[in-house]
């Protein structure tokens, strides 16, 4: 079962592995990290090839490579770090938590219609974005808030800054609620979910690229 998204106490940056952090809670120093230590990936023993260890700093790089590839229109590499079965979810701001089956969803996208849409950005006739907006993101307060197997759950703030011309500059601003899955040992989307803060998304215009 899957640990709630609570707010938990911010790990330290010499914290432990996601499995060493899920067994001994968040605020306790794993025992393998004596006082003045630096975490080491390297694996447990007796448990070669079974297990991974990820730490936060390594799925910040993962977050701040995504954040590249889209700034940059990379939209076909961007695709690479998804799971086959991958959703990417826009939800209302008053349900962030909601099932896209039973709420309107401003997206909710499974892996077929987000390579749709990636094809369509790209194609000069997606007057929405041709040219392509001008984009800036800023990835902030990373955090893991569960763990269930191969699957980590992470949180993180983000500000996307969008420009085009002649329209005034707009700010996308909330949390993003991700579930990451260890595939042979890489790091790859299964679930992103983007909960903007506005309280009116109406006055932000269309949100036609990828948050």
């Amino acid at each position: 079962m899957n640990k709630p998204l609570d707010e938990p106490a911010f790990p330290s940056p010499t914290s432990g592995s996601v499995a060493e952090r899920s067994e001994a809670g968040w605020g306790a120093r794993p025992a393998s990290f004596a006082r003045g230590s630096s975490p080491s990936p390297a694996l447990p023993e007796g448990r070669e090839g079974e297990e991974r260890r990820v730490l936060r700093t390594e799925i910040e790089d993962f977050l701040f490579r995504e954040a590249d590839l889209l700034d940059n229109w990379k939209l076909d590499e961007w695709l690479t770090l998804l799971t086959d079965d991958a959703a990417y979810y826009v939800p209302p701001n008053d349900k962030p938590d909601a099932d896209h089956r039973f709420t309107l969803f401003t997206i909710a996208d499974d892996m077929v219609r987000l390579r749709e849409r990636v094809i369509r950005l790209k194609d000069p006739n997606c007057h929405a974005e041709y040219p392509p907006s001008r984009t800036r993101r800023l990835i902030t307060n990373v955090r893991i808030v569960g763990v269930d197997g191969e699957t980590i759950a992470i949180a993180a703030n983000f500000a996307v800054y969008r420009y085009r011309r002649g329209e005034q500059v707009r700010e996308f601003v909330g949390q993003y609620r991700h579930k990451l899955r260890l595939l042979d040992g890489v790091l790859k989307i299964a679930e992103r979910r983007a909960i903007l803060d506005a309280h009116e998304l109406g006055a932000m215009g269309s949100v036609s690229f990828i948050l």
